[in-house]
């Protein structure tokens, strides 16, 4: 009896870390998505309105969804320190802050361009870096979705095999 219920909870606990990794790739995709609709918003104010960059990020944060919101707080936290600090070093103090964002180095560093021309530059320019940003993330969400579609099932189904195999072993 308790050679089955250890059986049955090895497989449980496999299952479970297969289907953690599906959720995972899902995460991401959405997080990325998300992004790139943040800095489509980021670039229609800037252009259309010629909003001030302090309350760029606070509009942007109070439209976007979680966890990309909790990034824009956190640069908006700490804009006050902006004469000390650029924005770009800024930024990246928040994205260090925030891990739940998941990006690899090539998103961060897409990511990261985007202070670089912020409030720096005339509006053609920063609307210029904008969409470069905004085409890059949006390959990013791509592939994303892309690995999404064709790990997940690999995914589920390791965890499966592994805890099938494992328990195999053990009976």
């Amino acid at each position: 009896m308790i050679r089955w219920l250890g059986a049955i909870l090895i497989l449980a606990g496999s299952c479970a870390w297969g289907v953690s990794g599906v959720f995972t790739l899902r995460r991401r995709s959405r997080i990325l998505a998300e992004l790139l609709r943040a800095v489509a918003a980021m670039r229609a104010e800037l252009v259309t309105r010629l909003t001030p960059v302090p309350e760029l990020i606070s509009r942007v944060a109070a439209q976007s969804a979680e966890p990309v919101a909790g990034f824009f707080r956190a640069v908006e936290a700490r804009l006050p320190s902006l004469g000390e600090l650029s924005l770009f070093e800024l930024w990246q103090s928040a994205l260090g802050a925030s891990p739940e964002l998941m990006l690899t180095p090539q998103e961060y560093a897409a990511f990261c361009e985007i202070p670089r021309a912020l409030g720096r530059y005339d509006i053609a320019e920063q609307r210029a870096a904008l969409m470069t940003a905004e085409r890059e993330l949006e390959r990013f969400a791509r592939l994303a979705e892309d690995k999404r579609l064709s790990d997940s099932k690999t995914r589920a189904f390791t965890g499966v095999a592994a805890g099938i195999f494992v328990v195999l072993m053990l009976i």
